[in-house]
C-alpha cells in the first residue's frame, strides 16, 4: 500500500512516547522542534530522555503502559521491546482512531516516520514504506551531504521575498517568473560564500523596484552569523 505524505503542525499537540530506549529518544527529539507536548511512559528511559525529564521538556511518567494512557494523546508512538504491550497500544490506538507508529512492526503502523534532515525551514524525507529502513537513512546521508546550511539562508531569503513581492502585486505569473530566476545557482553560491555584495547586485537586477534588497541581503547576513 502506498503511503500519503504530510506534514503535520504538531506545535503544542500531545504526542505520546511508549518507551524510553535509543529509539524511543529518536522518536522524542524528532519532535522536539516541532514544539510538541511530549509524554513518555516507561520504567526506565535512558540519559537522553532523562536530562529533556529533567530540564523539563517532556513529560516522563515512570511506570508501565496501562489502558487509558492514550487518552487526549493526538499521535503515538509504541517504542517497547515487549510485542504483546506493542499489540496493546496498537488496538487502544484503532479503537479511539488515533495515529500510532510502531517500531518494527510496519504493517501495523497507522503512519510511519520517514528518515529527514532539516536546514532551517527546508525539510528533507526519504521513505521505504517500511520496507528498508537502512536504505532511507542511507539515501538521506547522501543527501544530507548535498544540501548545506545555505540551503536555510535561501529559503529563509525566498520566504522573505515572497512576502514582499505578493503583498506588493497580484500577477501571479509574473511572481512565477520571478522566484524561477531567483533559483538560479549564482544566488545560492552566493550565499554560501558570505559574498553579501554581489549577492544584492544579483537580487537588484531580478526583484521589482519598490523591494528592500539591502534589508533583505542584511537580514540573511544576520542569520549567518547567528
Amino acid at each position: 500500500m502506498l503511503l500519503y505524505p504530510v506534514n503535520l503542525n504538531i506545535a503544542g499537540v500531545l504526542c505520546l512516547v511508549i518507551g524510553g530506549g535509543t529509539v524511543a529518544g529518536r522518536k522524542v527529539s524528532s519532535l522536539l522542534p516541532c514544539g510538541a507536548e511530549i509524554r513518555v511512559i516507561s520504567p526506565k528511559v535512558c540519559d537522553y530522555i532523562a536530562t529533556l525529564a529533567e530540564d523539563g521538556l517532556v513529560e516522563w511518567r515512570n511506570r508501565e503502559y496501562q489502558e487509558g494512557d492514550l487518552q487526549d494523546a493526538k499521535l503515538v508512538f509504541a517504542a517497547t521491546d515487549l510485542p504483546q504491550v506493542q499489540k496493546q497500544i496498537v488496538a487502544e490506538a484503532a479503537a479511539a482512531d488515533i495515529p500510532v507508529n510502531v517500531v518494527d512492526m510496519p504493517e501495523a503502523c497507522t503512519f510511519q516516520v520517514p528518515a529527514s534532515f532539516r536546514q532551517g525551514q527546508l525539510l528533507i524525507t526519504v521513505a521505504t514504506g517500511g520496507g528498508s529502513p537502512a536504505l532511507a537513512a542511507r539515501i538521506r546521508r547522501d543527501l544530507e551531504n548535498s544540501y548545506g546550511p545555505e540551503y536555510a539562508r535561501f529559503v529563509a531569503m525566498m520566504a522573505d521575498i515572497r512576502k514582499e513581492i505578493v503583498f506588493s502585486s497580484d500577477d501571479s505569473a509574473e511572481h512565477k517568473k520571478i522566484f524561477e530566476k531567483l533559483l538560479g545557482r549564482d544566488i545560492l553560491d552566493c550565499i554560501k560564500e558570505c559574498q553579501w555584495e554581489r549577492l544584492e547586485e544579483l537580487l537588484q537586477a531580478i526583484l521589482p523596484a519598490g523591494i528592500n534588497v539591502s534589508g533583505v541581503v542584511g537580514r540573511i547576513q544576520d542569520q549567518n552569523e547567528q
